[in-house]
């Protein structure tokens, strides 16, 4: 998670998540799942079963299951309800900003065009064009240079070389790249594309 660090109430959730969905789950694979120490996932454990969301089956001396109660499952779902409703939140916020931009991409009158940088702000681009009732924006492919995604697709788009630009005359050329915006700059100047019809997503 790049953007909150879990918190008690997420390990919480997930511990509970993993257990019901297999109950003979171990401390080290749960230990996993949320980014502890075995050491810690017992005391969570412990703190569970202290509140009666799950309940210990000793197995043997060295295997432990876990039975996730329904005073447990009522918890996992009301935790999922919670962050569901704080990461759909955080998506309007996200996807504000980008309507935003498109906006601003039709309002210069451009209508056909390439996104530049096949990855997940293209791909999130993709999904909110799709979501708007009316939209003037046709995106004809996606660029990219890596070769290995050259000639694949995108949610139905077609993944192109730089080198094909001309023949699909675009309207402008959308910069989704991040990382790789300043180069992606360059190249398209060295392929004699009007730098006037490129547009940046991340500005500058």
């Amino acid at each position: 998670m790049k953007f909150s660090k879990p918190t008690i109430e997420f390990k919480e959730m997930t511990l509970l998540q993993e257990i019901e969905n297999d109950h003979t789950i171990t401390q080290k694979q749960l230990a996993k799942v949320i980014g502890a120490a075995p050491s810690m996932v017992n005391v969570y454990i412990s703190e569970l079963e202290e509140k009666n969301y799950l309940k210990r089956e000793y197995i043997s001396s060295k295997i432990v299951n876990y039975k996730i109660t329904p005073q447990g499952i009522k918890r996992k779902n009301y935790l999922l309800i919670s962050y569901m409703r704080e990461l759909l939140d955080l998506y309007k916020l996200a996807k504000s900003n980008v309507e935003k931009f498109l906006q601003s991409i039709e309002n210069r009158g451009y209508k056909n065009i390439l996104l530049y940088g096949a990855g997940e702000v293209a791909e999130t681009m993709i999904a909110v064009i799709r979501e708007r009732e009316i939209s003037s924006l046709n995106i004809q492919a996606i660029l990219d240079d890596d070769p290995q995604k050259q000639g694949t697709e995108i949610l139905g788009y077609k993944i192109i070389d730089r080198s094909e630009i001309e023949k699909y005359n675009p309207d402008a050329v959308v910069i989704t790249s991040y990382t790789f915006e300043e180069d992606i700059m360059e190249k398209l100047r060295e392929v004699g594309y009007e730098i006037g019809k490129v547009v940046r997503f991340f500005g500058g």
